[in-house]
């Protein structure tokens, strides 16, 4: 307890003091309020100067230490509630958006009920108020609803109505395929399995192709193409039909094209070529391969191999005669023609010897994630060279050198990343390329041609 006490009786302004009781003060600690009245404040001073430095001195560690203790338990104290409360307002906000998201789909299903209700489906609607309230529990109109359902009794379960409730999704199912409203019929088909998977079997069955194969088709024309394969596969669990296959594996390319397009140009070229060879008015297929060819000859002609993209361009113009690019296409043979006919001379004059290459495949090993580029280096009369630099480099890659064995043969291990390699022949130094570049198409070493042969042979 503080005590107040004040002296009232001068013409002073009262000035208090703050005293703790002798029986009350903990041991060591002496809590004064000084006053500027220090004849009074000595008056009622309660401990002398060697009172003060006995109780105080003994303390001051102890009280350092209830310091560092205090701010040590409040930093634990801070950091632990930087901790535990991010989370649980994340979890509560997460707790939230999962009860807005359930009230939504409650109000969907009510809504069904209520639109199957005015068309005397009671049955229907019934089961789409229930499915309501699974959502949100406390969805009062759904309540409301099937109360009423229940005082008229409409909407009764057991074997009859659903019956009643199957022959009901079967004869819209029926109307909508007729109608060619694909998407719902697919959806009143699959309801009815779902409720009873054994009414007129045979016949939603076939119902239900009819649905996924029209639907896949229309999915096609709409260029949704990934639905369009899904489609056509779930008609294929109903029937093995050959027109359906076609079209599937028609959108299987077309989606693994357009996967590969911008990161493997030769396996987009490969798979919109081949759909193209099929059905050239497929969606969009044509555009598609003639950016593929022209992506790819820009990135030949960037890495320096001219003769490539005039190949490339030239399958792109097949599709669409684009001025822009056959002048692209004429700049790029002017420079394929120049590296073709370079005579000996110059070649010599600036160090470079001249070889020639031929490019074949080592089909006698497996491609499991490694591939490689081998091949011997003979001199002119054939004979094997050991000791010749050989180097590779492509887009991102530096060179990377080696030197042909006692054999005369180089081999450079690549990986399962596919792309445009140039194998060139190097100089004395091992660094300044001796040749022309021999521009290999690695596949990746998970596919088929990972082993490519380079053979090289100098020329007089």
């Amino acid at each position: 307890m503080l005590w107040l006490t004040s002296r009232s009786r001068t013409r002073t302004r009262p000035r208090f003091n703050v005293v703790l009781p002798k029986a009350a003060a903990p041991r060591g600690i002496v809590l004064i309020a000084y006053l500027r009245n220090t004849e009074y404040n000595n008056a009622r001073k309660m401990y002398s100067d060697s009172a003060w430095e006995t109780a105080y001195t003994p303390s001051r560690r102890g009280a350092r230490f209830g310091i560092l203790a205090f701010l040590l338990v409040s930093l634990v104290a801070c950091v632990s509630a930087a901790l535990v409360i991010p989370g649980g307002l994340g979890l509560l906000v997460g707790y939230q958006e999962l009860q807005t998201q359930n009230h939504e789909a409650a109000i969907i299903h009510f809504n069904r009920g209520l639109g199957y209700q005015a068309e005397n489906y009671p049955e229907l609607a019934r089961s789409e108020f229930e499915i309501a309230l699974r959502y949100d529990n406390t969805f009062e109109p759904a309540q409301q609803k099937l109360r009423e359902l229940q005082s008229t009794g409409n909407g009764a379960t057991g074997t009859p109505a659903e019956d009643r409730v199957a022959a009901t999704l079967y004869n819209e199912a029926r109307n909508l395929v007729a109608q060619k409203e694909w998407d719902d019929a697919i959806t009143r088909l699959e309801q009815l399995r779902t409720l009873k998977s054994d009414y007129r079997a045979a016949e939603v069955n076939d119902l239900l192709f009819q649905a996924y194969w029209g639907g896949g088709k229309a999915a096609v024309a709409a260029g949704q193409i990934e639905l369009a394969r899904g489609r056509f596969e779930s008609a294929l669990t109903i029937r093995n039909d050959s027109e359906v296959l076609r079209q599937r594996d028609l959108a299987v390319l077309y989606l693994d094209g357009q996967q590969a397009a911008g990161y493997n140009w030769q396996i987009a070229i490969q798979k919109f070529a081949a759909l193209y060879q099929q059905d050239p008015h497929y969606d969009d297929v044509g555009k598609r391969l003639f950016d593929a060819h022209r992506q790819y000859g820009d990135l030949a002609a960037k890495q320096g191999s001219p003769c490539l993209a005039v190949r490339e361009y030239d399958g792109a113009l097949a599709i669409t005669n684009e001025p822009t690019l056959a002048q692209k296409r004429a700049q790029a043979m002017t420079l394929c023609k120049q590296a073709i006919s370079a005579t000996p001379t110059p070649a010599s004059a600036l160090g470079v010897e001249n070889y020639t290459w031929k490019i074949s495949l080592g089909n006698d090993k497996p491609c499991n994630g490694l591939g490689d580029v081998t091949g011997f280096v003979r001199d002119a009369l054939g004979r094997l060279l050991t000791g010749v630099p050989v180097g590779y480099y492509a887009d991102g890659i530096s060179l990377v050198a080696t030197k042909t064995n006692g054999n005369g043969q180089y081999q450079f291990v690549l990986g399962q990343d596919p792309g445009l390699v140039h194998v060139v022949i190097l100089g004395a130094d091992g660094k300044t390329p001796s040749s022309l570049a021999a521009d290999v198409e690695y596949p990746g070493g998970n596919k088929p041609g990972c082993h490519v042969v380079v053979d090289w042979q100098k020329v007089q």
